[in-house]
């Protein structure tokens, strides 16, 4: 098998659609071509399927190995990592779930909801990476969450509200990765309903 046979990671489709973004938001592509593109980067098995989709974009095409990799840490549920992608569709998580140190997400005309107020950390520090066209990745926190905002915006916009003040004791979470033209919220936990309030 050549080295471009081999089969692509989810590592290797994030780092084309980053590019593709980019190569979006300065002007190097339409709209059409950025979204045939990343529609064929989602579903590319092998080298051979990435390397022509930025070919024209990027001085020398994505490096190839010459011999296979190490096992790539699974999509979701293992290693430090959680991987996910919403193409024309919605991810949600909410209730007890495990919120490991690096997520990444994957928007393209969708929408991801993560609900992490009944979520166990596994780490104080946690990191979301999201790569995002025309999408919304809508965060709910506990309240007294750090919340630092460091990803980069073409014609999209992160808004925080609601989270309280920071509460050193509480997880930190960092937003990093690229926006084009869609949203990123995060919002603290939900109001209780009236009757619920009264009891307490």
């Amino acid at each position: 098998m050549s080295a471009g046979g081999l089969r692509a990671s989810d590592a290797d489709r994030d780092h084309v659609v980053n590019l593709l973004h980019t190569a979006y938001a300065e002007g190097r592509i339409t709209s059409e071509e950025h979204s045939e593109r990343v529609q064929a980067t989602i579903s590319a098995k092998t080298f051979d399927d990435l390397v022509p989709l930025t070919a024209d974009l990027v001085p020398t095409a994505p490096a190839v190995p010459s011999r296979p990799r190490p096992a790539q840490v699974p999509a979701t549920g293992s290693g430090d990592t959680d991987r996910m992608t919403a193409a024309l569709s919605t991810v949600k998580r909410a209730g007890p779930w495990r919120v490991r140190p690096r997520t990444y997400t994957n928007v393209f005309l969708g929408s991801v909801e993560l609900d992490l107020t009944e979520a166990t950390f596994d780490v104080q520090v946690v990191e979301f990476n999201v790569t995002q066209f025309m999408g919304t990745v809508f965060l709910r926190v506990p309240m007294g969450t750090t919340v630092r905002d460091e990803t980069a915006h073409a014609l999209g916009e992160t808004s925080i509200r609601g989270i309280g003040s920071p509460d050193p004791s509480f997880p930190v979470v960092i937003l990093r990765g690229t926006n084009v033209l869609g949203e990123i919220k995060v919002r603290g936990p939900k109001r209780p309903p009236v009757w619920k309030r009264a009891l307490a």
